[in-house]
């Protein structure tokens, strides 16, 4: 399997972002022998063609979509009207992480996720979000002393399994040392290859940019309480875990975050967070 590597320097800090995705141009034309790239490309023309059989063929009972205005919708729901598709002629980014697939369609502003798992009876469609990112960065946080309780202490969710309890315990540990600007207990937590795409942001962010934010608000006395969660729905992959959150800034409207994690050196890393503020 091919790998790219990227490294990116913060001061003095090297980040080698070490990952095995790979770019597949999609194309009407030509055919591409991997298979999830089979079943992404039906996935796409059964939407075009708004194919409810095909599609039952291909999403996970399980299914959840996330519309760029954050309409989410079940399985059962999709099928009854199937919605437009968001960049269906772009190339995609794809990255494996062993029974769980990335699979990503951006352009411009436009970005677009899709999570597909191999069940027994082959690979099914877990997720497909959309995220329209602002024209103008829109500004965060600010000045607070006010204690971070929900998520860095407690959650309304109890985890169903022991991967589940362990995420969560990392999740928390990420949002204390945002809450913190503690880019040292941060940076363990978030894998190398993780980007954050979040509907009030104009670009997704990578690692080094989540560090360097971190860095500017400790110099400058400046805090962003992390959202607090609303609810919750987790996905154990066995290697991987998908959380599908509900969460809500201060004085903001809320919004859908996916985000996923994967088993590093015993440590559950944080790969993506992906956002969608419901209108």
């Amino acid at each position: 399997m091919k790998r790219l590597v990227r490294a990116v320097n913060v001061g003095a800090l090297l980040f080698c972002a070490v990952t095995n995705f790979r770019l597949l141009a999609r194309s009407t034309s030509g055919d591409n022998s991997d298979p999830v790239a089979q079943a992404d490309r039906a996935f796409v023309q059964a939407f075009e063609k708004k194919d409810a059989a095909a599609l039952k063929d291909i999403l996970d009972a399980k299914f959840v979509w996330i519309d760029s205005n954050g309409r989410r919708l079940s399985r059962a729901e999709l099928l009854k009207d199937i919605p437009p598709i968001a960049n269906s002629d772009v190339a995609t980014q794809i990255g494996a992480y062993g029974d769980a697939v990335v699979v990503r369609a951006n352009r411009g502003r436009m970005n677009v996720l899709r999570i597909w798992l191999k069940r027994a009876t082959g690979w099914r469609a877990m997720l497909c979000q959309e995220v329209l990112q602002v024209e103008k960065s829109e500004p965060a946080g600010g000045k607070t002393s006010v204690e971070c309780v929900n998520p860095c202490k407690t959650i309304p969710y109890q985890p169903q399994t022991q991967a589940e309890k362990e995420v969560i315990a990392s999740w928390q540990g990420v949002m204390k040392a945002m809450a913190d600007n503690d880019a040292d207990a941060y940076s363990p937590l978030i894998a190398d290859e993780f980007s954050a795409t979040d509907t009030y942001h104009d670009r997704p962010y990578n690692k080094s940019d989540r560090l360097s934010q971190i860095a500017k608000q400790k110099l400058s006395g400046t805090r962003s309480p992390p959202p607090g969660l609303l609810s919750a729905e987790m996905f154990d992959f066995d290697g991987t875990v998908m959380m599908v959150a509900r969460e809500q800034r201060p004085g903001a409207k809320s919004y859908f975050n996916t985000r996923m994690w994967v088993k590093r050196d015993a440590r559950w890393q944080m790969l993506f967070s992906f956002n969608t503020r419901i209108e």
